[in-house]
């Protein structure tokens, strides 16, 4: 063969393998549930979700009916905090003992951290075992909670 048709065919071999790969997904699609319950009232702080494009939904408990709050889409700069926090999660630590026990009156936490399609993580934790939570959790959770109360009306 001639070295033209070598190159020619090298080129076109490259050029096809580069079309055919998949895109690197640099910013993998995730969702945060935080849910709340217990306190003196026993009906929480409110919960909040949000995910990677930042839309986030505000809801709280009233007379044990749940009553649907803020909706909308967070800025870039209100975002920004939980996507870095998010990033940083590790949620294979996050199974430590004595988490889920709670004091009398306590706040109750639930997370639902979902990554992509197919992960999903849970944890729970009052607010007499925060001290404990891992450093990544801690994090986030402080990032939620900044963000819930700034963005949830002032609801619960």
């Amino acid at each position: 063969m001639s070295p033209l048709i070598i190159s020619t065919l090298t080129f076109v071999l490259l050029l096809v393998g580069s079309c055919s790969s998949q895109p690197i997904d640099s910013n993998p699609s995730w969702s945060l549930d935080l849910k709340t319950s217990g306190g003196f009232a026993g009906v929480g702080q409110g919960n909040f979700s949000v995910n990677h494009e930042g839309r986030f939904e505000c809801s709280h408990l009233e007379r044990q009916d749940l009553k649907k709050g803020a909706s909308g889409t967070l800025k870039p700069g209100q975002l920004k905090p939980i996507s870095d926090a998010v990033t940083q999660l590790d949620p294979n630590g996050w199974n430590k003992p004595g988490l889920n026990v709670s004091a009398a009156d306590a706040f109750g936490y639930k997370l639902e951290f979902h990554r992509g399609k197919d992960q999903a993580f849970n944890v729970q934790w009052y607010d007499n075992t925060a001290d404990q939570l891992p450093d990544d959790l801690k994090k986030l959770s402080d990032v939620l909670l900044k963000r819930m109360s700034g963005s949830c009306d002032g609801t619960p």
